[in-house]
């Protein structure tokens, strides 16, 4: 064999191994430039996963909050409708009739079990019908058992029944404070049935 031949053949045996290096280098690359696409989309996939998921999240926590938001309005709303029927209560308490008026506090007076002391009025209502009052209820009493104090009160109306240390506060102001608790569940089914 000569030279040429073994040129040859050391030419032809560095060709194969050249091209099988091309080949496994070729197939390496496609394979780590395929991995790398698998790779992309999976973390393409799972951040627009996350990305859905923490849209999810957010949306429902918007969702919450203004529920939240709606039920506090609505229990607002529904607190100022019952305080503006306290307060058309109240309005209406003062602006009965001088004779209505009158009729009421005697009823109520009387119904105080052992009524005797002084009655104390706000102003307006000690002179307008202080005296009539105290005369009404001795009357229907049947004896001189209440006296006007000449004390006077700050209320919208009603009246305060002293006898010594004992007080029975019967203003509007404090029946309708009183009556609140017991009311506020029925007129709250009143007006939101």
């Amino acid at each position: 064999m000569g030279i040429e031949n073994i040129t040859m053949n050391i030419l032809s045996d560095a060709k194969n191994v050249a091209e099988n290096s091309l080949m496994n280098a070729d197939k390496t690359k496609q394979d780590i430039i395929s991995n790398a696409k698998n790779e992309a989309e999976a973390i393409i996939k799972a951040a627009a996963q996350k990305t859905a998921k923490d849209a999810e999240d957010l949306k429902s926590r918007k969702v919450s909050a203004a529920e939240l938001q709606g039920r506090k309005m609505m229990l607002s709303a529904k607190q100022e409708a019952i305080k503006k029927s306290f307060n058309t209560a109240l309005e209406k308490l003062n602006t009965m009739p001088e004779e209505k008026y009158l009729n009421f506090l005697t009823d109520e007076i009387t119904k105080i079990p052992n009524c005797e002391g002084t009655i104390i009025l706000n102003k307006q209502d000690r002179e307008k019908i202080g005296e009539k009052l105290v005369k009404a209820v001795n009357e229907k009493l049947k004896a001189e058992k209440l006296a006007l104090s000449n004390e006077t009160v700050d209320s919208s109306g009603g009246f305060v029944l002293k006898n010594g240390a004992i007080a029975i506060n019967s203003t509007f102001e404090t029946i309708l404070d009183s009556m609140k608790d017991k009311l506020t569940n029925e007129v709250a089914n009143a007006l939101f049935k």
